[in-house]
């Protein structure tokens, strides 16, 4: 189930549980004389048992989430479920007072009051975060499956940041530079290798976020997108002063780095090595008639 109908019926959650509460305050304030104290109890009665159902839905809900996608915890996330699961012994005690203890019955509004204060720490720890951050959310549109697709990129750092760390670390993903086309391959490859490890949705994420941060554009040639490519590559095999101390021409430098790929042809892919080659003769150029005098 997406994120968003979850975060919506945890929301839908909290709104039946404070009109459920509301009506017991109101019975309870109420004068005996006045008239209509049926509604009230009845229509606190029925929100509770429409409470008690979404919430049972809710937990077998995230019970699948978990068992499905078995990655670490974040804090929030430990505290969200605790506090989650804690909702119920309390509401096993509410309902205990109301069928057998009924000198207990007076108190029965407080207990409500802890059921939503726990309620809605729950909630707005998740459902109220999640929109939280899809309000601050940046997209890019890709295309997929022949239709133009809106991906939300925060979504996508959460996926790369929690799914790829099972398999290798998150240094290895960040070197790299690539075209849209190359992640969509290098995406591919990872999830193949464990299907069950990202869903259709997660790997289009994953995919936005790469494209956005980490992405090539293929038609034009950017030097701080090949400065940046020397950084996280050419260090691997030597000193990074090896390489800007040095100045050659456009035919020198393209040698050099046929040479470095040799040595290590994962190195630099061919979008890499282009966007590399424009840098060097860009920056670090020497002209061809320096080289003749």
């Amino acid at each position: 189930m997406k994120p968003t109908i979850t975060s919506l019926l945890a929301f839908g959650l909290l709104f039946i549980g404070i009109i459920a509460v509301t009506f017991i305050i109101i019975l309870s304030g109420r004068n005996k004389k006045t008239s209509y104290p049926d509604f009230f109890r009845w229509a606190h009665r029925i929100a509770g048992y429409a409470f008690f159902a979404l919430y049972l839905f809710i937990c077998y809900v995230m019970s699948l989430k978990i068992t499905s996608d078995p990655v670490t915890w974040s804090a929030k996330d430990v505290v969200h479920a605790y506090l989650g699961l804690a909702i119920f012994p309390l509401l096993v005690a509410k309902v205990c007072v109301v069928r057998g203890f009924k000198k207990y019955y007076q108190r029965l509004p407080i207990y409500g009051m802890i059921v939503m204060i726990a309620v809605y720490l729950t909630v707005i720890m998740s459902g109220g975060y999640f929109f939280l951050t899809l309000a601050r959310s940046h997209y890019i549109v890709l295309l997929q499956q022949g239709r133009q697709v809106k991906v939300n990129i925060s979504e996508g750092r959460k996926v790369v940041q929690t799914k790829c760390i099972s398999c290798h670390s998150l240094e290895r993903v960040y070197s790299h530079l690539k075209t849209e086309s190359e992640w969509r391959e290098y995406v591919a490859r990872m999830r193949a290798k464990d299907p069950s490890r990202l869903s259709d949705l997660e790997e289009l994420q994953a995919l936005g976020f790469l494209v956005k941060n980490l992405g090539i554009n293929e038609a034009e040639m950017n030097i701080q997108t090949g400065m940046k490519i020397i950084l996280n590559k050419c260090h691997l095999c030597h000193t990074l002063e090896r390489v800007f101390q040095q100045k050659r021409t456009k035919s020198e430098w393209i040698k050099v780095i046929e040479m470095m790929r040799t040595f290590d042809p994962q190195l630099l892919s061919d979008s890499e090595t282009r966007q590399v080659n424009y840098y060097l003769g860009s920056v670090l150029l020497k002209q061809e008639k320096d080289s003749d005098s």
